[in-house]
């Protein structure tokens, strides 16, 4: 497995969203791949979430972590690399939730061992150059048999869209949204596949979502290609070791 390298003077994810913030934080709850395509199919993905303690491990705003405690979780921790998608996550939810600015490639101090029964990291793993070190630290802070439930951009599609001369090299890449310019990278399934393995987690189910019909309404042009090519890919994985 090729193991991909920082190119040199890119920002990091934090600054990005730092950078794209007020428009990040002003469109995500309505747009069409993230309210009717990745968080439907995410929800699918949880298990009762009553009485759980669960890590918010790429907060953002605080969509997430705002359902987890309407579906009654005991203790809601948040985390993102973007001080202001921090800022909004606690505008949003005061006190009810603890949130910190953190790098998912160190490691994660304030939390014991053991400490969560469920993480959740919705579009974050892509953003990382190493799968392996987010994936230890999930396991070491994951009870027994804890639930991990991540999504990613789909790897074919980041391949075939930017047209990748090597599938199976981790490459970096560059792109303008609306929103404004992020970087992150394109992983083969093999790498976040090996690195759950080495880390101790069994894969319980992964999901090649497609649109909801209130996306269909929405935006039917992108509705029709993501119907037939998947645009994002959701994982659960168990720790089992």
């Amino acid at each position: 497995m090729n193991e991909a390298k920082n190119p040199r003077n890119i920002s990091t994810p934090g600054e990005y969203y730092d950078a794209m913030a007020d428009k990040y934080i002003a469109a995500v709850d309505a747009k069409p791949h993230n309210a009717n395509y990745e968080r439907p199919a995410m929800l699918s993905l949880f298990p009762p979430l009553q009485g759980l303690y669960i890590l918010d491990a790429g907060c953002g705003s605080g969509w997430y972590a705002s359902y987890f405690l309407e579906q009654g979780a005991a203790r809601v921790t948040c985390l993102d690399a973007s001080s202001r998608m921090v800022a909004a996550t606690r505008a949003r939810l005061g006190d009810r939730v603890t949130a910190f600015v953190a790098d998912l490639s160190q490691p994660l101090d304030f939390a014991g061992n053991a400490a969560f029964d469920l993480i959740v990291s919705p579009l974050v793993l892509h953003y990382l150059a190493d799968l392996k070190a987010p994936f230890l630290e999930f396991q070491r802070i994951l009870k027994p048999g804890g639930r991990l439930v991540f999504s990613i951009h789909h790897p074919t599609m980041v391949f075939t869209g930017h047209e990748l001369p090597d599938y199976y090299e981790s490459t970096w890449i560059e792109e303008e949204w609306s929103v404004g310019k992020v970087g992150y990278y394109h992983h083969p399934l093999d790498a976040y596949c090996a690195a759950l393995d080495a880390a101790g987690f069994v894969i319980e189910r992964l999901l090649e979502p497609r649109p909801t019909e209130e996306f269909e309404a929405l935006d039917p042009i992108n509705y029709e290609t993501l119907m037939h090519n998947p645009g994002f890919m959701c994982i659960r994985a168990r720790r089992d070791r």
